[in-house]
């Protein structure tokens, strides 16, 4: 018998009926955008709460606690959510149809940052704030000329650091600076865009199933093809040293030691009933939240093949994984409403990192 998942057990779990598109972390603080436009906080924490506490002869214990306290929700943006952004101290930037983007603070009151207003299907958030928007063929930025690229954009993506700017399009990407901008090319369509933790490495999932991965040092950007599966690849996350690559597409996880790229990938986990849709590497430790396109959520390691059982299936595609900065917490959202914070303190795991919880 399958055990209950961890979310049921010490997490808070909720379904408003409207799809995520967004979350992130402002300290223990989750925020989630939804589709309507609503910015909603939760705390993976609340007093009386269930605890995992140490037993005096070794082991944990869980104490069952109260239910999670009612979320809080503010209409953020009456053009919908597109993005979201914690502003780290300062609550959450949340970017719109319109182009604009609202400040929403962790007490949910919000400004609005006076731009032009301008439609967008695509948004980005920089670590500096500034932001970039597409419609169609045209990118819009908030401090510096506006461009159009070859073709319809599918994804935005700031690097780390907020000075370039990778733009996928129905046929190829773009690399842009403000000092300059080139082409990189692909073998397929793109779908998905994710940076190194350092900036020095971007990847792009491919509709074909395989991710095209640049390095960037001195002179043009050197390419490499990762071959995966059949399927498109949607959601890629890098390890946090860079050395690793985990993307969604097939019924497990696939992962690529960055060390030796021609080499194939490695399928982790289990196998679910469905592809995974989401996935996102641990900030500090060798393990990967996935999310299929049924629900339901896992923990893995690279290369591993099994799992822990974070939240079962319903409520339809898991949209969003965000970890929290230190790794303590974990956010979850779905297409059809539901969302999760759920808490994953130090004593859950064993003492080596690179160990999945007991």
């Amino acid at each position: 018998m399958r055990p209950q998942p961890l979310l049921d057990v010490l997490g808070g779990g909720w379904s408003l009926g409207v799809a995520v598109v967004a979350a992130d972390w402002d300290a223990d603080v989750a925020g989630f955008a939804l589709r309507d436009g609503s910015v909603v906080l939760a705390r993976a924490e609340w007093e009386g709460g269930p605890v995992l506490a140490a037993r005096p002869a070794g082991g944990l214990e869980l104490r069952p606690g109260e239910p999670p306290p009612p979320l809080a929700r503010e209409a953020a943006r009456p053009d919908g959510c597109l993005t979201l952004r914690a502003s780290q101290g300062h609550g959450f930037l949340c970017g719109g149809g319109s182009g604009i983007v609202a400040q929403v603070g962790t007490d949910l009151n919000q400004t609005t940052a006076e731009t032009p207003p301008a439609k967008a299907e695509h948004f980005a958030i920089a670590a500096g704030e500034h932001h970039a928007t597409a419609l169609g063929r045209r990118v819009e930025i908030s401090d510096a000329p506006s461009f159009d690229v070859p073709a319809p954009v599918v994804a935005l993506l700031f690097d780390p650091a907020g000075k370039r700017l990778a733009v996928a399009d129905e046929a190829g990407v773009t690399l842009w600076s403000t000092e300059d901008s080139c082409r990189l090319e692909t073998l397929a369509s793109p779908c998905a865009l994710a940076w190194a933790p350092d900036g020095s490495q971007l990847a792009c999932g491919l509709e074909s199933g395989a991710v095209r991965l640049w390095r960037f040092g001195t002179g043009s950007p050197a390419g490499v093809t990762l071959e995966g599966g059949d399927a498109a690849v949607r959601s890629l996350s890098f390890s946090p040293d860079g050395r690793r690559l985990a993307a969604s597409g097939g019924a497990r996880v696939l992962c690529w030691d960055l060390d030796a790229p021609a080499a194939p990938s490695t399928p982790c986990g289990i196998t679910a009933r469905v592809p995974i849709a989401v996935v996102a590497w641990h900030p500090n430790r060798a393990m990967i939240a996935a999310g299929t396109g049924n629900g339901a959520v896992m923990l893995t390691e690279p290369a591993g093949h099994d799992a822990l059982h974070v939240r079962g299936e319903g409520g339809g595609a898991v949209s969003v994984l965000a970890w929290s900065a230190d790794g303590a917490r974990l956010a979850i959202g779905t297409d059809g409403g539901d969302l999760g914070v759920l808490p994953l303190p130090d004593a859950l795991f064993r003492p080596r990192t690179q160990e999945m919880p007991r």
